[in-house]
């Protein structure tokens, strides 16, 4: 048996057959070197199905929330500008402030009684631990959550 199978690139089955005859059985594993082929360029690391079920229901889920956010913002201007109206004509007398308590008591308000931006980033994340809560897929989920309040 020729030595020289050891020391440059015989093939793989020059290989298998190198080592067997001189072990006297087959060996895999340790001294065997194989070409990559179609099979292993194949298997992937990326699911796209995953992939784009996250993406999918992320967009839709950020859809939704820019739409409601949206009609929400539209309700509390409305509601302002007729709470405003009916108290100009004398029909009610609004307490802003009891509404500004209320406001800072959902809010949560730090020492100086403001509203800061980590206290809202601290609600944002809260709300996207719910989103995301018993998920696999959370990166492609946010991805689309992004892209559907973007282009929603």
């Amino acid at each position: 048996m020729e030595r020289s199978g050891f020391t440059s690139w015989a093939g793989p089955a020059k290989m298998i057959g190198a080592i067997a005859g001189t072990t006297g059985s087959m060996v895999t594993g340790l001294w065997v070197k194989r070409p990559l082929s179609c099979q292993d360029a194949k298997k992937s690391l990326i699911h796209k199905g995953e992939l784009s079920f996250g993406i999918v229901l992320g967009f839709c889920s950020g859809y939704l929330i820019k739409k409601v956010g949206k009609f929400f913002a539209l309700m509390v201007g409305a509601g302002f500008m007729f709470l405003q109206y009916l108290s100009l004509n004398g029909y009610i007398t609004v307490h802003w402030d009891r509404m500004e308590g209320g406001y800072k008591k959902q809010m949560g308000v730090d020492k100086d009684g403001k509203v800061t931006t980590q206290t809202i980033r601290s609600k944002w994340d809260a709300f996207v631990g719910f989103m995301t809560h018993n998920l696999q897929f959370k990166s492609t989920f946010m991805v689309g959550v992004y892209a559907g309040i973007h282009y929603g």
